[in-house]
């Protein structure tokens, strides 16, 4: 026996197989092409986030080689590199906690080209001298190199970089060879560096051919290497930067010894932190783990220090000695609750005498001197033995300033250190000062969370852009302090305390551009600044597209409304759908996690049009089956008049007033595809036409004319006159609707008796009625072998707009003015608003009309049991609506509010209906709110133009 699937099943698999199928012919898109869709969103979201940023770093500045150092030294081709040594000094002398070079430096001769040429000079101006006996003076008078490597050398706050090359970049072998090498490696002896049992996976770390751009004698003066490569993605722009890189290459020296190599940012985080290179451990895939980012710990003469630069132990014992206020939030918003002041500047220099003089922000002191405060004595008995070693003419901070603000935005105290998050101060606060100092030397306390920076298999890392570069500069997120100010004391130096200083160029002269999402021409400096600032503030961005829940998610919902939702709906669903995959992938970004969403929306369409395709396919088939079902239907009326009067109606047709009567299932779609076995739609359908046909036929004298699928069509006036014709229309469209009532009451009946099933949405039913009065013509027409008694003319297609309007706002028996008032009626002027309740619901100008109609709403007989309320909405309605027209929308909004409440087809009361007329207009006084009907001062005339038939 062959078992037949209902036919809702079938449909629902047909459109399921169909939308899964569409959805994985997203699989043939190449991946390039999706990933630089996904490009357009990431980059969208990006730039909408750093729009939002508005707050500048406290702890990262650039110091630039902008057009006015350029104009003030020269070109930078021509610039010693004493003028960094002099960039150097002055930020040390200010406190710096880092200072990181976006500069490279290549080569060094210590002066001996220079000397080489001064000698010519000499010997071709004094040949009688041996200038070769100087030559060792003159080289040193031009050695600049020196003097950078001694000034990196004596700041333990320097962190330079290089880059790595490839074999390309050099003509012969012989140039690359040396830069190759493990004795390469060992030459430069760049620190840190890792090994590769550190990482989980080191084969995913990329190999890397030449370690070039640096010479070993600043590689062995610096505290720390980094370098900066950078690898764009296929559009050319920079999103992530690779931090980590494997040298020497496998390829070209099989069987080295291989270390990982970090990047300039992570190299200058290291050392803020003090991490031990050998701690750090590498998840390939997940994470760099730098381990918990603060520490206080004892050196080896016994004093208790912090791990950071410039952050004293006397300002975290500050810190402690107001953990009850940093604990909860102040108890107003004046200056004085919302500000702590920790530990203030001070300095101890000692002069070319050997005299010290302890420099505070209420003055200079002598050490002694009965004006210095307790927290100065304090810092300065730490410190003696430094005080006391320092040379003549040197300086040593002893303490910076330090304090909290509280944030309204982050609902926390927030320190002008980031170094000093909530998790570091939640475990500095759960210490006490025994434990402190119960510290033995070469022990420390680490504190905070453990700094895991999020890394793809490459070992990139997702860069947070705070803001573009080509803004006003107070908009930038990082301060730019020029090389001439920085290196002639334009800038107060103590500004510089505790801060990180990267050096580099912003000036277009210098071409060291990097293409983002923010900007073309973003500084290559601002990308290291990005990250380290990302990375210090735990502000991440991992990447995972298509997330598979979210690819299931989205083809599910889109196959859904392909399949289900109501057909003139079912496009704004999709829209909506794509909307709100905008919306989630756009939070889960703000949040540091792009889970992609140009993908989603391309698989979104095809699921949809997939799945539509075959509900357009099954309902089309059952159109067709109740169109030939019914096409036959001859009307009984029709015949008994032409018997009763032996009279045939003219062949052709003639003109007359009649009165047109238009009806439709609402969602005929939906409901007839959740019914499923068209046998079954037509025995409810059967159920329906037949007790509505009755009404209109039977109790009204009106004229069937077809059966459209589930609508009816009728005329009232015709073959024959009809006396009251308005009148019988009006009370057909009453009765009908009490009649749908009790055929929900029976359907849903014998559901519960368990005589037959009908799906829910049976018993929410509805049905709209339009109706229209005017001249139309009617009379036979077709062919000779087939002929129909029907209408046709204008006042028949104002009917069937009626009709159709009615879903707009939520009415269900709605009708021209001329059907009320019979202003052109030949035999009947009855005004039908004396006896039945009545609302005006709009101006209208329908599609194909040039003049507007002024429509009504049916709401009963005046002699109903409801009738008392519903003569109370309509008045209250007229009161709204002379607002509305008055263009007084607050006035009006209030009024429909309380309609809304009397609406007897308010969801609540009657489910399944539409919304009401008051939400309707309620929605359309706060559109014409904010985008008034007319403009320009003109006079609106109340008209509403309809887009839909």
């Amino acid at each position: 026996m062959k078992f037949k699937h209902p036919k809702k099943i079938k449909r629902t698999l047909a459109g399921l197989l169909t939308g899964i199928v569409m959805t994985l012919l997203l699989l043939l898109i190449p991946s390039s092409i999706l990933t630089r869709a996904e490009y357009i969103f990431y980059d969208g979201f990006s730039k909408h986030e750093s729009d939002k940023a508005s707050l500048h770093s406290d702890d990262i500045f650039i110091v630039d080689i902008d057009e006015n150092a350029l104009l003030k030294y020269g070109p930078y081709n021509e610039w010693t590199r004493e003028t960094h040594a002099k960039a150097v000094e002055k930020l040390e002398e200010g406190g710096a906690a880092a200072i990181a070079f976006d500069i490279l430096f290549k080569t060094a001769d210590f002066g001996t080209r220079n000397a080489v040429r001064t000698e010519k000079v000499l010997s071709a101006l004094y040949p009688a001298k041996n200038w070769r006996y100087d030559f060792d003076k003159i080289r040193q008078s031009f050695d600049y190199d020196s003097i950078l490597v001694r000034s990196i050398g004596e700041n333990g706050n320097v962190i330079i970089c290089g880059t790595f090359s490839v074999r390309s970049d050099y003509k012969h072998q012989s140039q690359w060879m040396p830069l190759s090498t493990i004795h390469r490696a060992e030459e430069i002896d760049a620190k840190p560096v890792f090994s590769l049992a550190q990482s989980s996976a080191p084969e995913k770390i990329e190999e890397k051919d030449l370690l070039d751009n640096i010479f070993p004698e600043l590689s062995h003066a610096s505290e720390n290497f980094g370098v900066v490569n950078a690898t764009p993605d296929v559009d050319g722009v920079i999103r992530k930067m690779r931090l980590l890189y494997r040298f020497p290459n496998s390829e070209i020296h099989p069987g080295e010894t291989q270390k990982i190599y970090p990047a300039l940012s992570l190299a200058t985080l290291m050392h803020l932190f003090k991490t031990n290179p050998d701690s750090v451990r590498i998840q390939q895939g997940e994470y760099i783990d730098l381990g918990k980012p603060f520490a206080i710990y004892r050196d080896s003469l016994g004093v208790l220090r912090t791990t950071y630069p410039q952050i004293t132990f006397p300002m975290i014992r500050g810190i402690l000695s107001k953990k009850n206020l940093l604990l909860y939030e102040p108890l107003n918003d004046s200056l004085a609750e919302n500000f702590i002041e920790i530990s203030p500047q001070i300095r101890a220099e000692k002069d070319d005498e050997g005299n010290v003089t302890i420099l505070t922000d209420e003055g200079d002191f002598e050490i002694g001197d009965e004006e210095l405060t307790d927290y100065d004595n304090e810092v300065i008995r730490i410190f003696q033995p430094e005080i006391d070693s320092l040379k003549n003419g040197a300086s040593i901070w002893l303490s910076a300033s330090l304090d909290f603000r509280f944030s309204p935005q982050k609902k926390r105290w927030v320190s002008n250190y980031s170094i000093l998050s909530p998790d570091v101060l939640t475990d500095l606060f759960a210490l006490d000062l025994a434990t402190i100092y119960e510290l033995k030397p070469g022990e420390e306390i680490r504190l905070g969370k453990r700094k895991r920076i999020p890394i793809n298999n490459d070992g990139d890392f997702i860069l947070r852009y705070k803001s573009a570069y080509n803004i006003p500069q107070t908009k930038r997120t990082y301060q730019h302090l020029s090389y001439y100010d920085v290196i002639e004391g334009r800038i107060p130096p103590e500004t510089y305390q505790g801060k990180i200083f990267i050096l580099g160029s912003a000036a277009p002269a210098m071409f060291d551009f990097y293409a983002v999402p923010q900007d073309d021409h973003f500084p290559a400096v601002l990308v290291h600044a990005t990250i380290i600032d990302n990375i210090l503030n735990d502000e991440f961005t991992q990447a995972d597209f298509p997330h598979p829940a979210f690819y299931a998610i989205a083809a599910i919902f889109a196959i859904l409304i392909g399949l289900f939702a109501p057909q003139y709906l079912a496009l704004i669903f999709l829209l909506v759908l794509i909307f709100l995959n905008i919306i989630v992938s756009y939070y889960f970004f703000s949040n540091g996690y792009y889970i992609g969403c140009a993908t989603y929306i391309i698989e979104c369409i095809l699921a949809f049009f997939g799945s539509f395709l075959v509900r357009f396919y099954f309902e089309n088939r059952d159109k067709n089956f109740l169109d030939k079902s019914f096409k036959q239907y001859v009307s009984n009326e029709l015949i008994d008049q032409m018997l009763n009067r032996e009279e045939l109606p003219k062949l052709g047709g003639e003109k007359k007033y009649l009165t047109a009567y238009f009806t439709d299932i609402q969602g005929f779609s939906s409901f007839s595809e959740q019914i499923g076995d068209p046998e079954k739609l037509v025995v409810l359908l059967n159920s329906y036409l037949t007790a509505m046909t009755n009404i209109i036929k039977e109790e009204n004298q009106g004229t069937l004319d077809k059966y459209e699928g589930d609508a009816i069509i009728a005329f009232f006036g015709a073959p024959t006159p009809l006396q009251n014709q308005r009148r019988h229309a009006i009370l057909s469209a009453i009765s009908m609707q009490k009649k749908q009532k009790l055929l929900r009451e029976k359907w849903k009946a014998e559901m519960e008796s368990g005589k037959d099933f009908w799906p829910e949405s049976v018993y929410k039913m509805h049905t709209r009625i339009g109706i229209n009065s005017g001249e139309i013509v009617v009379g036979n027409m077709g062919s000779e072998t087939r002929k129909n008694y029907t209408m046709m003319g204008d006042s028949v297609n104002l009917a069937s707009r009626l009709e159709s309007i009615g879903k707009q706002y939520g009415v269900y028996i709605l009708v021209s003015e001329e059907v009320l008032t019979g202003t052109h009626d030949p035999e009947d002027k009855t005004d039908y608003r004396g006896e039945f309740v009545v609302r005006p619901i709009d101006k209208l100008r329908v599609v194909g009309k040039t003049e507007p109609v002024q429509v009504y709403e049916i709401l009963g007989e005046k002699t109903d049991a409801d009738a008392g309320a519903l003569t109370l909405l309509s008045t209250l309605w007229q009161k709204a609506q002379a607002f509305y027209f008055a263009e007084k929308w607050d006035d009006a909004i209030a009024v429909f509010e309380e309609t809304k409440l009397l609406e007897p087809h308010l969801q609540s009361k009657d489910p399944g209906a539409r919304p009401t007329p008051s939400e309707v207009f309620i929605a359309r006084c706060f559109e014409y709110k904010m985008n008034p009907p007319e403009g320009n001062g003109k006079k609106w005339d109340g008209v509403y133009v309809a887009k839909n038939k």
